[in-house]
């Protein structure tokens, strides 16, 4: 599905569900549904959808948990090979995220969390001409880190609002690829955009 396309749907929900905003304040007790599109640049901008559920701890303070999941696929050719590279990972992150109402419908949040990721990449090269041979390699990915993040939320109806935010990643990632052991220290952004149900 298209960059375009999802952004459209995104868009047309939103219409659909806009009306009345007038709402109570989200506070204490209250929790959150945010599904949305994201993606991140670590290792190879990844695209994908997202789920998270957040609670009110306090009238400012929550705490919850997201994930994702992500693809992508790269492709590249010139005149001695073709290089294909398919990409797929999972995300989970656990952290909190402090709401700034600007009124009762207009929120800014930022907040700290811990994140892990596991990817899987498979790579093939195919000689140019074809005969000539191929090569597949693959492998898997682990991550850990802390991530960092603000963000805007913004209610178009009495349960529904959009959000969106933008985050760092520092993190620690260890790499097996076929016969092959890597690790390393990174930085990296991801964000997401989509609608909040509170309830």
């Amino acid at each position: 599905m298209s960059r375009m396309l999802v952004t459209a749907i995104l868009i047309g929900l939103a219409v659909s569900l806009a009306g009345s905003a007038r709402a109570d304040r989200l506070g204490k007790g209250r929790s959150l549904l945010e599904i949305g599109i994201g993606g991140h640049s670590e290792p190879t901008n990844e695209l994908g959808g997202q789920l998270g559920y957040f609670r009110f701890l306090s009238d400012q303070w929550t705490l919850g948990v997201s994930g994702g999941y992500y693809v992508n696929r790269l492709k590249s050719e010139n005149s001695a090979y073709i290089q294909t590279v398919n990409t797929h990972s999972f995300t989970i992150r656990v952290g909190g995220d402090r709401y700034a109402f600007i009124n009762d419908d207009v929120a800014l949040y930022a907040g700290p969390g811990v994140l892990w990721a596991r990817g899987h990449d498979k790579s093939e090269v195919v000689a140019i001409p074809p005969t000539v041979g191929s090569a597949t390699s693959e492998g898997d990915e682990d991550v850990v880190g802390f991530n960092g993040r603000i963000g805007m939320y913004a209610r178009l109806s009495e349960s529904a609002a959009l959000y969106g935010h933008i985050g760092q990643v520092l993190s620690h990632s260890s790499q097996d690829f076929s016969a092959s052991k890597f690790s390393s220290w990174s930085n990296s952004l991801e964000g997401s955009v989509g609608l909040a149900f509170d309830f």
